[in-house]
């Protein structure tokens, strides 16, 4: 090859790395909003999930229109347009979909008996958080904080209670289980 053809291939080169490099620059920063957006999503819940949850605790069927009555009475909080807020997350197509703030909504789903905590008082219980790694205990009391059940346990064979345990680090405990 000739000095001016090896000159125009490493130009070339050059500015397709470049723009690769503006292109690889624009993809971290939609991976970055995705993500942020990911994590807030999840302080949200759908009309959808509303209904399904109900359905879940209570087993009772509650149709969309009462969810936009619930919504339009301001009961569940400020209505949100989900393609709106998350544009980066990928959404279902169709209709516009509403998504409500999840404490306000739990809140006025337990005050309605909609929703219930999983465990009920003197249920006996894991904890698998790593404060009380696998500790078997008893729930003496319940109560929905911010949009999350947390439970106050007493530890088996233990005067000592643990106090603000989150219902996702809970298993009903059956059998023996190993104590520390």
């Amino acid at each position: 090859m000739k000095r001016d053809a090896l000159e125009a291939n490493i130009k070339s080169l050059e500015e397709k790395i470049k723009a690769q490099q503006l292109e690889l620059e624009q993809l971290r920063k939609q991976l970055d909003a995705l993500e942020v957006q990911d994590k807030e999503r999840k302080k949200y819940v759908s009309s959808k999930e509303i209904v399904d949850l109900i359905y879940k605790n209570v087993g009772k069927k509650v149709n969309m229109s009462t969810i936009k009555r619930w919504a339009d009475e301001g009961y569940l909080g400020e209505v949100i347009d989900e393609k709106e807020k998350f544009w980066a997350l990928q959404s279902k197509q169709g209709k516009k979909r509403f998504v409500y703030p999840k404490v306000q909504v739990f809140t006025f789903l337990y005050e309605k008996g909609f929703l219930m905590p999983e465990y009920e008082v003197l249920d006996r219980v894991l904890i698998t958080n790593q404060e009380h790694h696998q500790v078997i205990g008893i729930v003496i009391d319940c109560r929905l904080h911010k949009g999350e059940f947390l439970y106050s346990i007493q530890k088996e064979g233990k005067f000592e209670i643990a106090k603000d345990i989150k219902e996702s680090e809970l298993t009903l405990a059956s059998g023996e289980v190993n104590r520390e």
